[in-house]
């Protein structure tokens, strides 16, 4: 077992882009009870998908088989520790799963799309997308008729990198939407932000900028 997991008790793992645009997974260990560990981590709350519900799945060592895989969907995930720290970032989706060594319950998630840390990290591009995003999402969330939780629900359909890349395109169409008169240095400051996130996609992963956007997911959704 990875000798910094053990000690640490979770790992980011580092971005695939440059400059860096997020993390490219996350490995969590959790234990039945408190350890020495800087980070002792007692549950993984996460947002999963099971075909056709969202959920709001808490995983933890005991609560738990020894071995499983979980879709997990667009949305916010927090790490709690047995002192009650907190850490949360946020995915687009992908697959958690799940194992145990050495007695304790190894979760590794695997996405297509960056995962972004919610705190921590002002000023970075990856801390001030996931902002945005949070954001924009909370406002779409908003506009659903019925259960709080439809928005996730619609969007666990789709794939993480697809999302992700519609989140860029969104975000962009918001800010490009701000009237001049109204553009203060907060909005240069996301703006110049998301403009480089765009381009480090672009030049990455050959994209041409050019995706549904959120809104257009949710509309095919009603249409559907």
């Amino acid at each position: 077992m990875d000798t910094k997991l053990v000690s640490f008790g979770y790992i980011l793992v580092p971005s695939k882009y440059s400059p860096e645009l997020g993390y490219a997974g996350l490995k969590v260990l959790i234990s039945g009870k408190p350890t020495q560990r800087l980070f002792d981590v007692k549950t993984l709350h996460i947002p999963t998908f099971d075909g056709r519900y969202y959920h709001q799945t808490q995983v933890t060592r005991h609560e738990l088989a020894p071995v499983g895989t979980f879709q997990v969907c667009l949305g916010q995930l927090t790490l709690e520790t047995y002192k009650g720290e907190h850490l949360r970032a946020f995915s687009f989706g992908g697959v958690l799963q799940t194992t145990v060594e050495m007695d304790n319950l190894v979760c590794e998630l695997t996405s297509s799309a960056p995962i972004f840390k919610l705190q921590d990290s002002a000023g970075t591009a990856g801390g001030v997308i996931a902002d945005e995003l949070m954001d924009l999402l909370a406002g779409q969330q908003a506009r659903l008729p019925g259960h709080e939780d439809e928005l996730y629900s619609r969007l666990a359909k789709f794939e993480a990198y697809p999302l992700f890349l519609a989140g860029m395109v969104s975000l962009q169409k918001r800010i490009d939407s701000i009237p001049m008169s109204q553009r203060r240095q907060n909005f240069y400051k996301v703006s110049s932000n998301i403009k480089r996130a765009i381009q480090t996609v672009r030049d990455a992963d050959g994209w041409d900028g050019h995706s549904p956007s959120i809104e257009d997911y949710l509309t095919k959704e009603d249409a559907s």
